[in-house]
């Protein structure tokens, strides 16, 4: 990096930038862990938040300087990613930052800065391995029931931040509940990553009186009404098709522009040729047994009536969101210009039934594809809560714990899927600082030499992140720094033993655990 590079690092003022971080840190530092509190601030358009989200927070903040926003769209990056984590980035930063500004000058800020790069791409792969040595991996196809409880503890660690116990235990039940663990280990990966992506399509919220009244129901919910209700709902074995095109043939405007202009016989015509487009569509389902239609698209009164009697049914107005989905899940196509003869057997889907549901007083149509090549379907979660900004916080919390489960699964050769954790309570944080601290991370000199120092304030950062949790979780005393640096040599004196140091961690009172179990601590 050149002179003119440095010079322009050197324009990002560190001082200020630090200052930043530090603010948007004290936004969520109390917030942080198990029995983190909640946050009461005001937007600037007065609308009072009460939640104890980072994402939240920080996307109501109206920050001006380039950095701070700079840091929000990191933030939001990294969330779309993880679906989580946005108080562990800002105060991840934030000790960084300390770390530096505490041991170099700012001549050498520069250098540390360009360092970073060189250090990513040498120490983070070496990290990430160690990482993986040292998780618990359960198999879905060796070892169920463990892989069930791994499933199950990631959904509880990301909820139980936000609601009481009895509240989470039902989430989770309730989250657990909508997955298949019978599929075949690709297929339930596929399944994860399926829910993961299309959540939004999984979800129906509801305004009800109680978190605990959310629940799960089979197949898919179209949150649309039937445009005709007719005696032969609900069906079964449906067959449907989907449009996202008109029936009738679209006018150009300089052709609806002759049609007005002329006399009434050309306008009859007209109107003849579109019925006959209509009834050559009906005649169509007919023909393939199509019982209902379903449309992106409004379908003219005259339209409806001329299906009517021909038995089939209609819903229009879908999302096009839920149709691409519907057309993934079921892995057919829609269909987006009118028929010439007839459908083909990749436009025409298959439900084992079709009814009309109310879901919190609303109308929807609740909908089982079926078939052969279906992707691993689920059930769809029914989220209560007493007001719409809970069930919008219920569904943000219900993401981020799945996005969570499919970050720990791994798909390997065979292919067999398995779930990779680490337990909480810094543990990640712990193992991370001891490996940087004791150089294990490097076979080479000339490695050692160019990153030690990052190393050293990536190591002190991840101390400080356990730090502050530890603070968060025991009584405010006068010898609680004392008592983590404690807890922390203790840590520290099982470097011997590398494989049980990642089962290092603090539990909700912040005592030491090892393997589940209460590690003493004495004073020597």
């Amino acid at each position: 990096m050149d002179n003119n590079q440095g010079t322009e690092l050197k324009l990002l003022d560190f001082s200020k930038s630090l200052q930043i971080a530090r603010a948007l840190e004290s936004l969520v530092l109390r917030g942080f862990g198990p029995q983190g509190l909640q946050t009461l601030m005001c937007t600037s358009t007065g609308q009072v938040l009460v939640t104890n989200n980072g994402a939240t927070i920080f996307n109501a903040l109206h920050i001006g300087h380039p950095a701070g926003r700079l840091m929000v769209k990191a933030i939001d990056k990294m969330i779309q990613y993880t679906g989580d984590g946005s108080k562990t980035f800002i105060v991840m930063l934030s000790e960084i930052l300390q770390q530096i500004d505490r041991k170099y000058t700012e001549k050498d800020r520069g250098k540390m800065i360009r360092e970073v790069t060189h250090f990513t791409h040498n120490v983070f792969p070496v990290l990430q391995k160690q990482v993986l040595d040292h998780s618990r991996t359960s198999s879905l196809i060796n070892d169920k029931k463990a892989f069930c409880d791994s499933f199950d503890g990631v959904l509880r660690s990301v909820i139980s931040p936000h609601y009481s116990a009895r509240v989470v235990e039902n989430l989770v039940t309730t989250v657990t509940s909508s997955f298949n663990f019978d599929l075949p280990s690709d297929h339930f990966y596929e399944q994860v990553s399926i829910i993961t992506r299309n959540l939004s399509q999984f979800v129906v919220k509801t305004v009800g009186p109680s978190v605990t009244d959310s629940t799960t129901l089979d197949s898919f919910i179209i949150q649309r009404d039937f445009a005709l209700h007719l005696n032969l709902c609900p069906m079964e074995k449906v067959r449907f098709v989907i449009l996202m095109c008109s029936i009738e043939e679209q006018v150009k405007q300089e052709d609806n522009e002759s049609i007005y202009l002329s006399t009434n016989d050309s306008l009859r015509n007209f109107m003849l040729y579109q019925r006959k487009r209509v009834d050559k569509f009906a005649q169509m389902c007919v023909e393939q047994k199509i019982n209902v239609v379903i449309s992106s698209v409004g379908i003219p009164k005259y339209c409806l009536q001329v299906l009517a009697s021909r038995n089939i049914s209609v819903i229009h107005y879908l999302e096009e969101e839920d149709v691409e989905f519907l057309s993934q899940m079921c892995r057919k196509h829609v269909i987006l210009e009118f028929p010439r003869v007839q459908f083909t057997e990749k436009e025409i889907f298959v439900a084992s039934s079709c009814q009309r549901v109310i879901i919190g007083g609303k109308p929807c149509v609740q909908l089982t594809p079926c078939g052969e090549g279906l992707a691993p379907y689920t059930k769809t979660l029914i989220l209560a809560a007493p007001t719409d900004s809970l069930c919008g916080q219920l569904y943000t919390v219900i993401h981020k714990a799945i996005k969570s489960v499919y970050l720990s699964l791994i798909l390997s050769e065979g292919p067999s899927c398995s779930s990779a954790t680490i337990p909480g309570g810094t543990s990640f944080e712990l193992m991370c600082s001891h490996f940087l601290t004791t150089g294990r991370w490097c076979k080479s000199k000339t490695l050692v030499n160019e990153g030690v120092q990052m190393a050293s304030i990536l190591a002190g950062a991840f101390v400080g992140v356990a730090r502050i949790l530890h603070r968060n979780v025991t009584e405010t005393t006068q010898n609680q720094t004392r008592d983590f640096l404690i807890k922390l040599s203790r840590v520290w004196k099982r470097d011997a033993d590398m494989n049980s140091l990642h089962c290092l961690g603090f539990d909700r009172r912040g005592t030491l655990l090892s393997n589940g179990l209460v590690m003493h601590i004495t004073e020597n």
